[in-house]
């Protein structure tokens, strides 16, 4: 069992850097297609990006099997307080810029301007919106359980002598070359939004273990705020995007 978790380690590894981007811009532009002639495109495009990444946790599951304390491994530990406390102030902060975006009409008709590039995947009607609040959910746990939990142990056990940083960065690059079919500045833009999870994850678990102690690779972080930023983030878009609005401005 020890050697089939190793060998699913380094093939889930390779799959994450390698696949997973092609992946992706296939659905992307499957996406694009169908939905000029199939008005429940973005439905089925919804219901199998839950699927497909509740599929890594399964193989998550087997790699957890010979592992001594696996949530500790994967990094589902509770919070440092500081961990609490950077949770609290990133609910507050979304919260709060979707509040005062929503009341600024010129600040929200720009925030409408800059999600039309990417609107293709956004949901227009009320079952679309159930259905990109579970993509939503779901990419928050599965997606943190994939770039963070397992890839960020991954790199430190395979690489020991990079840092925390070091490690958020590359984090952060590989989870946003996952958003190619975006264009470059989707990439760049990701891959922020990456290395922020990165540093939520590292900042909310015991952070001394990994600069100083000889048990760096013990216990590394805590996934859970990394998983609940993660969710806002998905789902701060619902709050702010109006597809009516935009028709009418289109006409």
């Amino acid at each position: 069992m020890d050697f089939i978790s190793f060998l699913l380690q380094q093939l889930l590894a390779a799959y994450t850097v390698l696949v997973e981007p092609l992946l992706r811009t296939n659905f992307y532009r499957n996406l694009k297609k169908q939905i000029k002639v199939d008005p429940n495109a973005r439905l089925l495009f919804y219901r199998t990006q839950v699927l497909w990444e509740w599929s890594w946790v399964i193989i998550l599951i087997v790699i957890l099997i010979p592992i001594q304390n696996p949530l500790t491994w994967l990094g589902l530990t509770m919070p440092s307080t500081v961990g609490w406390i950077i949770l609290a102030a990133l609910v507050i902060g979304i919260g709060l810029s979707i509040v005062l975006l929503r009341q600024n009409p010129r600040a929200l008709a720009n925030m409408q301007s800059s999600l039309e590039a990417t609107s293709i995947p956004l949901p227009v009607s009320n079952a679309e919106r159930k259905w990109f609040i579970a993509a939503a959910i779901t990419a928050g746990v599965c997606e943190e359980l994939l770039y963070r939990g397992f890839l960020i142990r991954y790199a430190m056990i395979t690489f020991p002598g990079l840092d925390f940083l070091l490690i958020s960065i590359l984090s952060g690059i590989i989870y946003g070359i996952s958003r190619v079919y975006q264009g470059m500045k989707g990439i760049l833009q990701t891959s922020m939004m990456g290395f922020s999870f990165a540093i939520v994850y590292f900042l909310s678990g015991n952070l001394i273990s990994i600069i100083g102690g000889s048990q760096g690779i013990a216990v590394i972080g805590s996934v859970l705020p990394a998983m609940v930023f993660h969710a806002l983030a998905e789902l701060r878009p619902l709050f702010l995007w109006q597809p009516e609005a935009n028709k009418k401005k289109a006409r």
